[in-house]
């Protein structure tokens, strides 16, 4: 086993790229275990409340995390992080294809993307149905396509979807729309875009390939199908923090308890970005809890007198 890190950061998105940033800086040895650089800032195709990041594809912001932890030589493990736990002062932390021992942890990374569960949905992902417009938009030319959800990422997808395909459907559940008015707006003004709320997607339909949707009207049960070719579920992520069970404390729904220092209930352990129960899931705050869960580690690491391995 290697020696001991100082900090060891898990998860690649913004909240992760920062607190590697700012230990790395400290002269901390640091470790970045993730999957990706990036995060879910990759599944975005169009990034314009990012401060000072006007070129606003999601690919190209991740391009420059990817550069400056280059830059300042921190070590990336491309891995997946299956347990952390406490051994005297430091934490083992089990990985797919390595193990390694750290005296911080700062827990950033830990989503997958929510499924509807419907018919179809299983047996067509991938093949019609999928999770990702930026990296799937250019398959809907020409097509008619289904957007799923309400948030940002189902608007930010129904307007990239909208440059490619002949109609997109953007079907809510719920009468009120979680994204940003701006961008609701703007999608609005469309012209190929139909904004369908109060409305569940109950089977996707097909053969060899998605042919149509069943949909229900919430407000009169009245269920019809939809010509469509393509599926796109942006209904939210789902929290994936197995890694940390029994060792930190996590709320009703999963997530990490933090305090104004992103620190939780096991010393030691920080964790910040949308797996922390802290409001607002957007890139550039999930950065700023990087940034301070980075700085309490440092200073956590100070108070015990630990000198930067």
């Amino acid at each position: 086993m290697d020696a001991v890190y100082d900090v060891a950061v898990i998860g690649g998105g913004p909240a992760g790229v920062t607190a590697a940033i700012y230990t790395k800086r400290k002269l901390l040895r640091t470790i970045l275990i993730t999957k990706d650089i990036g995060g879910q800032v990759l599944l975005t195709a169009n990034i314009e409340n990012y401060p000072g990041f006007v070129e606003r594809s999601g690919g190209r912001l991740a391009d420059y995390f990817e550069q400056q932890l280059s830059d300042l030589g921190v070590d990336i493990a491309y891995d997946t992080v299956r347990a952390v736990s406490r051994e005297s002062d430091l934490f083992r932390i089990e990985c797919e294809e390595r193990e390694l021992l750290s005296r911080t942890v700062i827990a950033t990374g830990g989503s997958s993307h929510k499924r509807l569960d419907i018919p179809g949905e299983k047996e067509f992902f991938g093949k019609g149905v999928f999770v990702c417009a930026t990296c799937d938009a250019p398959l809907t030319k020409n097509k008619v396509v289904a957007v799923v959800g309400g948030g940002n990422a189902a608007f930010q997808s129904a307007e990239l979807l909208s440059k490619y395909a002949t109609k997109v459907y953007l079907l809510h559940r719920r009468s009120d729309y979680r994204a940003d008015g701006l961008l609701v707006e703007r999608v609005k003004r469309l012209g190929n875009v139909e904004m369908m709320r109060d409305t569940v997607v109950k089977e996707i339909k097909g053969k060899d390939k998605v042919e149509a949707i069943t949909v229900e009207d919430l407000n009169t049960g009245r269920r019809s199908d939809l010509v469509v070719q393509r599926v796109f579920v942006e209904i939210g992520r789902e929290l994936k923090v197995d890694y940390l069970k029994g060792l930190v404390k996590t709320n009703e729904r999963g997530q990490v308890v933090v305090d104004k220092l992103q620190r939780t209930s096991c010393e030691g352990v920080f964790a910040a970005g949308e797996i922390t129960d802290l409001p607002y899931g957007q890139a550039i705050i999930s950065a700023g809890q990087g940034a301070v869960a980075g700085l309490a580690a440092f200073d956590y690491l100070a108070s015990k007198k630990f000198e930067p391995t």
